[in-house]
């Protein structure tokens, strides 16, 4: 999905009053950070998926807010001396209740995000367009949006591509803090992704 629809989803659903009031907040940094928005995807249902924030419309059956930040294992390389250290940290569950919180804990995060817009009354047809459907959700409980889970995934496809030829660049240049910067972004990309790369 182009960063240009994230942008316009997240101001149209903003255009209504939020549950939580600091939400508004939180959504308009996000779509004014370009980085944060390419790593969005937006969802029908945030079940099961790692890395999710749900923001609710007041009037919404939904929790007004939350960010839940998957357990993450992280491993890095170094050079050392001439000799490569590996190392390995583990990141626990993070679940963050307000959004100006929330804000603070997305900036050391470098992954996908899972973001699921709750809406008083009916899911309207323009976030039908953008929003991939769970998998992990049964189809009969699940609105239609093959067709958008179909133009995300071919979107993280080529995203991987891009990331891919940068890393290799990174490689071939020696640049590593290029490197360091795109390997964990990919990685995410690639879990993502339901094609093997």
């Amino acid at each position: 999905m182009m960063i240009i629809h994230k942008e316009h989803a997240l101001r149209r659903f903003c255009e209504v009053p939020l549950k939580h009031a600091a939400s508004r907040i939180l959504l308009e940094r996000i779509w004014q950070n370009r980085k944060m928005l390419q790593r969005l995807v937006f969802v029908t249902r945030r079940d099961c998926l790692p890395n999710t924030m749900v923001v609710a419309q007041e009037g919404a059956n939904e929790i007004a807010f939350r960010l839940q930040l998957s357990e993450i294992e992280a491993e890095s390389l170094s050079l050392a001396n001439g000799q490569l250290i590996k190392e390995q940290r583990k990141m626990g569950i993070n679940q963050i209740d307000d959004p100006l919180l929330a804000w603070e804990a997305l900036q050391d995060f470098g992954g996908l995000l899972h973001v699921e817009l709750a809406f008083q009354g009916e899911i309207p047809d323009w976030y039908l367009e953008i929003a991939v459907p769970n998998e992990a959700v049964p189809p009969s409980i699940q609105p239609p949006g093959f067709a958008a889970f179909v133009r995300d995934q071919v979107e993280l496809l080529l995203w991987a591509v891009t990331l891919k030829n940068k890393i290799d660049t990174a490689l071939r240049t020696g640049d590593k803090e290029l490197f360091l910067e795109v390997v964990p972004l990919y990685k995410e990309v690639c879990r993502s992704c339901f094609w093997q790369l």
